[in-house]
């Protein structure tokens, strides 16, 4: 038999017979196909039941170092925005239940750098008390829920800390806009909520804005500002002020600018050519 032949023989038989498949890709195959089923089905316990695999699968999926550079883009219908630092990043999701009901689910992914893993913590919902939140530090078992569409990254003196913007769906009548902070504590647990808002009612955790559920209201840092801008909210009828589902923007805009360790309040923003 050839030389060559026989130096090639050894080789082959090492290779397996077909390519062995991504555990990545399959386990994300997977979750798909659970969210797909999740926002498909009628049936609140289905649901439920639905979600609490997901909770099983995802976070040990994302203990992995290897998840932590993963895309997961095929997973559309959740949130999936990571810091500025590349420090960690935060998966979001509603569960729609009957009677215009939500529950949020969430998972922050920490990078794992010289550890064997990331760190995984899994945010359990208190949204249904977000109104008693505007002055609460909350750890990952009382998360103020939410779907987080943008995160910046802040100093204050020598801390870090992240600003996270959000929505919420709330009842059959309104929605609302998050503007929440996080840091990690001393033993690198996360801490939702800082008195670092200056608003026009005194300092707060975090800020809230209700508003119809039949109109569209922005919340988005302006990097040419270099200040979170927001549409301002007037009651379509002067009569209805106390009803905040009568809440829609009025074509102007505020804002707040980060300044020494806060952020601060300023109305009247002028938007044009920005």
């Amino acid at each position: 038999m050839p030389r060559v032949l026989l130096f090639l023989i050894p080789l082959l038989l090492s290779q397996p017979a077909f390519p062995q498949a991504d555990p990545l890709t399959e386990n994300e195959a997977s979750l798909r196909e659970l969210f797909e089923q999740l926002y498909l089905t009628g049936s609140d316990t289905e649901k439920k039941q639905l979600n609490d695999s997901i909770l099983q699968l995802m976070p040990r999926l994302l203990k992995s170092p290897a998840s932590f550079d993963y895309p997961f883009d095929s997973l559309r219908r959740i949130g999936n925005v990571r810091s500025p630092d590349n420090a960690f990043r935060i998966f979001t999701w509603n569960v729609p239940l009957s009677s215009f009901v939500h529950e949020y689910h969430g998972i922050i992914q920490v990078g794992a750098g010289k550890m064997p893993s990331c760190q995984v913590f899994v945010l359990w919902d208190q949204a249904q008390r977000l109104e008693e939140m505007l002055h609460d530090e909350t750890a990952a078992e009382k998360w103020p829920g939410m779907l987080y569409y943008q995160v910046l990254r802040n100093k204050a003196g020598r801390d870090v800390i992240y600003t996270l913007i959000g929505y919420h769906f709330n009842d059959r009548f309104s929605d609302k806009k998050i503007i929440d902070v996080l840091f990690f504590d001393e033993n690198q647990e996360p801490v939702f909520g800082k008195p670092v808002f200056n608003t026009e009612n005194g300092v707060q955790h975090r800020v809230i804005f209700e508003y119809s559920g039949e109109v569209v209201m922005t919340v988005r840092y302006n990097p040419d500002l270099k200040m979170i801008v927001y549409d301002h909210l007037s009651p379509i009828e002067p009569e209805l002020e106390e009803h905040l589902r009568f809440y829609a923007p009025d074509f102007s805009y505020d804002g707040y600018r980060w300044k020494s360790g806060m952020w601060i309040h300023q109305s009247e923003i002028d938007v044009r050519n920005r």
